[in-house]
């Protein structure tokens, strides 16, 4: 797996970060990429571990951090330092959670889907509860909140399968940031776009809608639905793919001028970016998994 973080401003494309994560040149990916050297790396403790469908699974971390020093931004990552006698592959998964959930829980919350790549496979297969790890938090594409206060724009988000991870932890952070009252809240509407193959695959789709029925009901905030390889009999899952009239409402709704995040396959983020400039969105940050 390769992971692109990328930010488009305008029409040009800035690379931010290459981190390699599996396909057969996997041995390559032998130091960390995307977090930086001098950052310490923390002992953690598999707290829990939990199957959401057959392929993908839930895990909690509780991170050794005495000093507390352990830090991350929405969407981020960590990078894991599993025993040599495992792999000596470094490889990066995505955090779920928001930075105001882990300071109250002390947990790190994680989704992986199985695959034969040998982190992954280890981690959804052999892993346990209470299981030593090492990781870093690191990466560049994050929540990246308006440089002044007289900006207010619109948030668009937009995931694809396992890719919902980061943009997941972004909308717990702007959830967080709706339900503060010691923050200004600093966007003036969110839609939030998630695709998977199957429905038991759209793992977050309950929990958001249950967690932001609030933002839903004042009007900030709106989800939707869609899988691309059954059909499903629920009413508020669409049967098909995102399209470029999906994306046009949305930025029609959305009112003001808007960021996009974009998470998901490489042909998906190709794709979405060209509908999204076509539709003039200036800021589109991106991460890409293959």
């Amino acid at each position: 797996m390769i992971r692109v973080i990328c930010q488009t401003i305008k029409t040009s494309i800035i690379k931010l970060s290459l981190r390699m994560s599996s396909l057969s040149n996997q041995s390559n990916r032998l130091n960390s990429f995307g977090t930086n050297e001098e950052d310490p790396i923390y002992e953690a403790t598999v707290h829990s571990i939990k199957n959401l469908s057959p392929t993908i699974k839930q895990f909690y971390l509780a991170i050794n951090d005495p000093l507390k020093t352990f830090y991350f931004q929405s969407g981020m990552f960590l990078d894991f330092y599993l025993s040599p006698s495992i792999t000596s592959i470094i490889t990066g998964f995505s955090i779920c959670n928001s930075p105001l959930n882990y300071s109250k829980t002390h947990l790190i919350e994680l989704a992986i889907r199985e695959t034969d790549y040998a982190p992954t496979k280890y981690m959804f297969n052999d892993c346990q509860v209470n299981e030593k790890v090492f990781v870093k938090p690191g990466g560049k594409f994050f929540y990246q909140p308006p440089t002044t206060t007289t900006t207010n724009n619109s948030i668009l988000l937009i995931c694809a399968g396992i890719g919902a991870n980061p943009i997941v932890s972004i909308l717990r952070h702007l959830l967080d940031i709706h339900q503060s009252n010691n923050s200004p809240r600093n966007f003036h509407r969110i839609e939030f776009f998630y695709t998977a193959a199957t429905r038991e695959d759209l793992v977050f789709h309950h929990s958001i809608d249950l967690s932001c029925q609030q933002m839903i009901k004042d009007d900030v905030l709106r989800t939707n639905y869609f899988v691309t390889r059954e059909i499903n009999d629920d009413i508020k899952i669409n049967n098909r793919r995102i399209n470029a009239t999906d994306l046009q409402q949305s930025i029609q709704w959305l009112e003001k001028p808007v960021t996009a995040y974009l998470c998901g396959p490489s042909s998906f983020i190709d794709d979405t970016e060209n509908i999204l400039k076509k539709l003039d969105v200036k800021k589109i940050l991106y991460e890409k998994w293959w």
